[in-house]
């Protein structure tokens, strides 16, 4: 993974780096490249026809489109990376965390929790398109009418949605929320694919708010909801797939495997500010 600076105000930023995958502090090209995979695929989803319109009455037949997006393509994700990297007869070329492989029950657990959080998430989007298209929740039509808060609001999405994704996460591990709502998650402590998204359903409704609230408080686009939604679901997949290659977090890995620590993510190093950070090194 490529770092896009070695150092930051005079400081080592190479005492941070993890003991696997090469992760530090900051942005990496891997984070650039999935955040404008994510923006892509959101401009294709608005430009084969966003059904703002159609959604001023809750309607099954655009309510299904919308799940049938998020499931179709989420699904592929999910699964495309599970047999790359678990089925195939070239899984062996990819470099795991942890050698060993979880077993076929947590696989199933995960996937049917992941594909509940896709539900939820698009039953959140079609909340989001009914709100724009009666009014509750101002928008802004056409890119050209504002241009500037549109491209500084793609700019601003991923770093807001890390920080909502921090406060929430530091949230829910504290007492007995962290019983009540995510130590589900947790269960995958050797995570795969399929546990990106396999959460209790408070946890997986909150986690979807990321891309929501700055639409409520900035008037913008519907693209910035998009490419915050879209990158919110394919980031749940390469964060847990457990290798070094695509995009592989052995930071978030440290995080499932040693629970208190690694709340964020190097992108944003809040850790860092918290006393977290985490590298895996044994000292």
């Amino acid at each position: 993974t490529g770092r896009l600076s070695s150092s930051w105000l005079g400081v080592d930023l190479g005492k941070f780096r993890m003991a696997k995958g090469g992760e530090a502090v900051g942005p990496t090209v891997d984070d650039i490249f999935w955040n404008l995979l994510s923006l892509g695929t959101a401009v294709v989803i608005w430009n084969f026809g966003y059904p703002i319109e159609e959604a001023k009455v809750f309607r099954i037949g655009w309510m299904a489109r919308v799940i049938f997006r998020n499931l179709l393509l989420m699904t592929a994700a999910f699964q495309g990376f599970h047999y790359a990297m678990y089925e195939s007869s070239f899984r062996k070329s990819f470099s795991k965390f942890n050698p060993r492989m979880p077993k076929d029950e947590e696989i199933r657990r995960d996937r049917s929790y992941t594909i509940l959080s896709l539900i939820i998430n698009s039953v959140m989007e079609c909340m989001m398109l009914h709100c724009w298209a009666t009014g509750a929740i101002p928008y802004q039509e056409r890119f050209l009418d504002a241009p500037g808060i549109v491209i500084l609001m793609l700019c601003l999405s991923p770093f807001l949605r890390e920080i909502h994704f921090v406060i929430y996460h530091r949230i829910l591990h504290i007492q007995p929320l962290f019983k009540w709502f995510h130590a589900h998650h947790h269960l995958s402590y050797n995570p795969s694919p399929w546990s990106g998204l396999s959460m209790h359903p408070v946890e997986s409704s909150t986690y979807f708010t990321g891309p929501i609230i700055p639409c409520l408080v900035v008037r913008t686009h519907p693209l910035v909801y998009l490419f915050a939604n879209v990158h919110a679901q394919i980031a749940s997949v390469y964060g847990h797939h457990g290798h070094e290659e695509y995009g592989g977090s052995y930071f978030h890995y440290l995080h499932h495997s040693k629970v208190w620590c690694n709340y964020g993510t190097p992108f944003l190093p809040l850790d860092i500010l918290m006393g977290t950070w985490e590298t895996g090194h044994v000292e």
